[in-house]
Parts: structure tokens; sequence; C-alpha cells
């Protein structure tokens, strides 16, 4: 890359005019700054979502059937609750990428006020306006709360903390327990992990060494509890420890995206032909073992061994495992999982899978209730088309009309509340060095670009801020700062200071930041992404995206 040579090479030249005669003035050094690290687009994320909300769906719709206890096929009909798996990896993934690609980078991540913003944004109006319809129109002997004190329970995802507020609301929302959970827990836990500057090998060690830790953790917590009857931990199934394992999954995978995609490349093995066919046979015989191998009932609701629950948590999350990996590493044309994970029906379906996976419960008790079918005697997959088109139906309306406008509506409000915050934070730095405020991971005379991860069903909204910190003298009578490349294999992105002339700002997004520079951003790619905006930043498990059967 010629950048850093050419712009050295000028400020000598301008600085030989401007000194004596003979002589040349060497440029003041510079610290280097940080090479942000470049847009990547995961298509195949919506299809996962998709899969995972259809899985969701069959396992709600067979029990009453009759399909699960009456057919051959049952036992899969009946892990059809894996998806929650599949959510929660996505979850794990998406969300923790951002933060572990800005470390990568040596930036700073997103900011905890508007990533929460976000969050809230995502999730809770939808939900909100999915409780308060099941419980107008659905019958009472179906679906209702415990008064006042069930109804705060389940609208502020605290219901599966106790066994006798559980089965209340929409049942399948105990898994958004568990998810509200983790993005609380998820900038505390970057946070931790990055209090302390590292180079890039060093902290990818730190980063694997702190998955592994946790997650030994949380099996051990997870055994332990099990068999618990005790009042306060009655409610165990929805313990963020518990479920920490399958999050940590794709938190893994996050951690190696960022590194391969650092290294501007994919691992060996995702080149290879039927490298995604390959994983999802994998995926396939763990589904296979969940389903003939665990022993567990055919009923949605048992009490699990410690075997039984231990089995299938490493079950799942082994499926979830492999069914993503093919979207995170490797070419989105090669094969045809990856392309079928892009295609249009799913990636619709994936874009309202949070819609299906609220809706479909409500859908199928409608149905029951104004059908002329008998419980336990259902033609199934007459029934499992009617309540596919109902839900699908009902999630593309509220998509459009809550979704995709509360999505637009946080991006704002996550920047205000995080020029909230800066303000706050900048106002308490300053002192008596002449009002100049010191940023978070900038070098004297960077601009500082301060990340948001992007969005999806299990992912935050795009967002970006661009700050001056760290300006110094020289900056304040040069307004142009550096511009740096995202990339640095990218062509015609400058390097070094831009000029006067040439300034201007145009503001794109770019990895959930604000590009501001003289030349056009460099367009979005890397390994195991896609240029087109298809799959990834706006819709997660997650998440989307995301995200839980859960979405």
């Amino acid at each position: 890359m010629n950048g850093p040579a050419l712009s050295l090479t000028a400020a000598a030249d301008s600085g030989a005019a401007a000194g004596p005669a003979g002589t040349a003035s060497i440029p003041e050094p510079r610290t280097p700054a940080p090479v942000r690290p470049p847009k990547v687009v995961f298509d195949g994320f919506d299809g996962l979502r998709a899969i995972a909300a259809v899985l969701v769906v069959v396992v709600h719709t067979a029990f009453p059937a009759g399909f699960t206890t009456s057919s051959r096929l049952g036992p899969y009909t009946a892990r059809g609750e894996i998806g929650v798996a599949v959510f929660f990896l996505i979850s794990g993934f998406l969300l923790y990428r951002p933060f572990v690609a800005a470390r990568f980078a040596g930036i700073r991540g997103s900011d905890a006020a508007g990533y929460l913003v976000r969050r809230f944004m995502r999730i809770v109006p939808l939900y909100w306006v999915a409780l308060a319809v099941t419980l107008t129109v659905v019958s009472s002997k179906r679906v209702g709360v415990h008064g006042l004190a069930g109804l705060l329970q389940t609208a502020f995802f605290v219901q599966g903390y106790q066994e006798h507020w559980a089965i209340q609301g929409l049942t399948q929302a105990w898994t958004l327990d568990v998810e509200a959970a983790f993005y609380l827990a998820i900038p505390v836990y970057a946070w931790l992990l990055r209090r302390r500057d590292r180079p890039p090998a060093a902290q990818l060690r730190v980063e694997l060494a702190a998955l592994a830790v946790t997650f030994v953790a949380a099996k051990i917590v997870h055994y332990l509890v099990i068999p618990s009857t005790q009042t306060w931990m009655n409610g165990w199934n929805v313990w963020l420890p518990v479920w920490w394992d399958l999050f940590a999954m794709g938190m893994l995978l996050a951690v190696l995206s960022a590194w391969y995609s650092r290294q501007g490349r994919s691992p060996r093995w995702a080149e290879l032909p039927g490298s995604g066919t390959v994983c999802w046979g994998i995926a396939a015989f763990f589904y296979w073992v969940s389903s003939r191998h665990l022993g567990l009932p055919l009923v949605p609701i048992f009490e699990a061994t410690r075997s039984q629950d231990m089995g299938k948590h490493l079950g799942y999350g082994l499926f979830g495992f492999f069914l993503l990996l093919p979207a995170v590493f490797g070419h989105g044309d090669r094969g045809w999982v990856r392309p079928l994970l892009a295609s249009r029906p799913l990636a619709f379906l994936g874009a309202i899978s949070y819609g299906i996976y609220l809706w479909h419960s409500a859908v199928i008790d409608l149905v029951l209730e104004h059908s002329g079918w008998r419980l336990w005697k259902i033609p199934y997959p007459p029934f499992l088309l009617v309540v596919l088109t109902l839900t699908v139906g009902v999630s593309t309306v509220t998509h459009f009309l809550i979704e995709r406008p509360c999505i637009t509506l946080s991006r704002e409000w996550a920047r205000r509340a995080d020029r909230w915050v800066a303000r706050r934070f900048e106002g308490a730095a300053r002192g008596g060095e002449g009002g100049l405020v010191s940023g978070a991971g900038g070098s004297p005379g960077e601009v500082e670009v301060i990340g948001k991860p992007v969005d999806s069903p299990t992912v935050p909204l795009a967002s970006g801020l661009m700050s001056p910190r760290n300006m110094t003298d020289r900056d304040a009578r040069d307004p142009s700062p550096p511009v740096r490349s995202l990339d640095p294999d990218l062509p015609g992105v400058p390097d070094g200071r831009a000029s006067r002339a040439g300034w201007k700002q145009p503001r794109v997004e770019f990895d959930g930041l604000e590009w501001l520079g003289p030349q056009p951003a460099p367009q979005p790619g890397g390994p195991g992404a896609q240029p087109a905006e298809r799959g990834g930043p706006e819709r997660g498990g997650p998440e989307r995206g995301g995200s839980a059967s859960r979405r």
C-alpha cells in the first residue's frame, strides 16, 4: 500500500520548500492510527433465522395435532425446539462480533447507551403489541396472566424466574428472559476484556481463554442447579449462566470470524468444495442424535434429568454450531448451502422471524378455537400450512408497521443517547489542559470513530458517531483530520492527512460506522461475506440475530 509513503513524501517536500536552503525538515512523527475493521455482511443469517423460526413452529404445531406422539417422525418434530439453540448462537455471534472486531483493530467499541436503546427498540415494542393482542383475542382459557403482577412479569421479561410465574402470557417468551439478560451482560463482558490494550495476537489468546473459562463455569453451574427445588432456584431454566454455553459457541465463531477477517482470508477448509454440505451433514447428525439417542420425551414440557438436560444442551449446541459455520466462513456463491441461506424466500422469512416467533402461538390457539379440527386428531400437513400462512401474513404486516419504524427511530435515539453520555464524560474530563479531552483509545490528532454494531433480529442497529478527540494545537490550525483506510487492502482509500481542497464529509454506513473522508467510502466485503446487504445489518441470534426461540 502506497498511501503512507505518498503522504510522508509530500510532507517532506513541503518542509524542504519552507526550510533553509539545502535542508529538509523532518515530518512530525505521528502514532499510527488504528486500522478500522472492514465491513462484513453475513447474507446467510436471515436464512438461519428462518430455519430456526420454522423449527419452533413445527414443534408447537406437531404436538397438539397428535403427529408427534403418533408418527414415526414424531421424535424429530419434538426436537424442533432446537431452533431456540440456533437463535441463541446467532445472538452470541452477531452481538459480540462488533466488540471483538473493534478490539482486534485497537479502536473503541460500541457505547452502551446507544446499544441498549437499539436492543430495547428491537424487541420490546413488537413484543408488547403481540402480548396485548394475544391477551385480547385469545380465550382466557388458553392464554392469561395472573392479574396486574402477572402482566408486569410478562411485560418485563421476568416471568420465567419463578415456577408459578412461568405459564402465562406468551409461553414461548421465556426465551426472551434469557435474551434480555444476555443483552445486558454482553457489554459488561466486552468491557472487562478491553480494560488492557494488547496486541491482536495476545487479545486473541485472551478471548479464547475467557470463552473457555466461562463455558466450563456455565456447565458447572448448569450441572449443580438442575436437581434443585429450592424456591429461589426453581426458575433456573431461564438463568443466563445455564444457557451461556450456547451463547459462548456463537461468540467463539465471532472471535474466529473477526480474526480471519483481520487476516483478510477464510479458513482453508471453508474454501474446499462441499465444505458447506459437510458442515450441514454434521449438523444433521447431531439433530439425529438429539432426537433418537438422548432419551428426551416427546412432550414439549417436561422435567429433565441431569443427563437429559446436559446432553440436550450439548447436542443442540453442536447442531447450531455446524449449522452456522457455512454462513460465517467461505464464499456465498460456492456450493448450494450458502446460496440457499441467502435466497429471497429464506431471507424474507428471516426478516420477519421475530414476528413469526411471537405470533405463531396465538395463531395456533385461534385456529384450534375456530376450526372444526379436534385436538390430537388433526391432519398435520394442512394444519401446519394454515398456521404458517396466517403467521407469515400477520408477521409481514407487523414487520412493516412496527418493526421497521422502530428500527428507524432507534437509530436517532441511539445517537442522541451516545452523544448525551459523551457530553457528560467530556464535561467530567475537562480540567486544566486548555479544554482538551482525552479520548478512549484515540491518538493525538486522530478523529475517533465510535462504532456501533449493526442490526438484525439479533443485532443492534447500525448507527455511528464521529467526534474529534485529543486535538492538538496543530490540529486546531488544520481542521482536515487524517483519514485512515478501514481496510489496508482496499484501493482508492487514502492514508494520511486529506487536503483541504478535497475535503468533503460524505456519511455512509460502514461496519456500523459513519465514514468521514475526502473519498467515497470503501465497499463492503470480507471473508464469508457478500457486498449486498440483503441479510446483514438492517433487520440478528440470534442477531439477530438478533437474535431466540426467541426469536
